[in-house]
């Protein structure tokens, strides 16, 4: 039902549990690609290979998502080959990398990093593409945020707070540039079943936590990630046109706000 014929759209960190099913989801609804990863390249590569076996063009490359100029060069060099970029679906966070830790106990060493992570890459990519939507008059940003953002979250408030950030950002950047076709939004997922979690299961402290979140949940469970990728692909499409600047959870009914 969701035609994405003729789009491209550019995936950064397509490679994890989340992004590398929003990519597969925006190829199977007709899009070409254009993929960047950090670490994982075998998975990057296993989407370009699907996407041109359905005849997609295609092509992933390692991308530091936290240096501007690292992010503008690709941007840059997807134009140079595809010509333009219709969609940007922002997948990178720090996914595995995520350690629950509470506040009083962290480093304050750790912050940047997490920030940079979470919310300034962000904001290069939108940089890096926004002219470029406005001189065709169309686009389509798409972000991964976190209910997180929404009602804080335990051990986490440093993401949360860099979350937050980014639903501001993006619900600024939609005022800006509604008026040139523009929409942005946020696609705020509760708990995913990825490998990160599934790990995360596995300690007391974990089972504990996702054990509370599914109670909480009124569909009790939690979510796969080609059920984000859904939302994310009606959200890259025409047919949400007069959607923008909102934060939407996808969640089960974790949050309702």
């Amino acid at each position: 039902m969701i035609d994405l014929s003729g789009k491209i759209a550019i995936v950064p960190g397509s490679s994890g549990a989340i992004g590398s099913a929003i990519a597969e989801v925006l190829i199977e609804c007709g899009a070409d690609v254009a993929l960047c990863y950090y670490s994982n390249r075998e998975k990057a590569q296993q989407i370009v290979v699907k996407a041109r076996q359905l005849g997609h063009r295609a092509r992933a490359d390692r991308v530091n998502a936290t240096n501007f100029d690292d992010v503008k060069r690709w941007v840059d060099q997807v134009l140079k080959e595809y010509g333009q970029i219709d969609i940007l679906a922002d997948c990178v966070g720090l996914g595995g990398a995520v350690e629950m830790e509470l506040f009083k106990d962290q480093s304050p060493k750790k912050w940047a990093n997490i920030l940079d992570l979470e919310l300034m890459h962000c904001i290069y990519f939108a940089h890096a593409v926004i002219n470029h939507m406005i001189s065709r008059g169309y686009g389509r940003i798409i972000s991964l945020g976190s209910d997180g953002a929404k009602v804080g979250e335990s051990g986490l408030a440093i993401a949360a707070a860099a979350l937050g950030g980014v639903n501001a950002f993006f619900k600024s950047l939609a005022r800006e540039v509604g008026r040139y076709g523009i929409t942005v939004n946020v696609i705020c997922p509760g708990p995913v079943d990825t490998p990160s979690v599934e790990e995360f299961k596995h300690s007391e402290f974990g089972h504990k936590i996702i054990a509370g979140m599914i109670r909480n949940i009124p569909m009790k469970r939690i979510a796969q990630p080609r059920e984000i990728a859904n939302a994310v692909a009606f959200l890259a499409s025409d047919a949400s046109s007069f959607i923008t600047g909102q934060t939407l959870s996808v969640s089960g009914g974790l949050t309702m706000c």
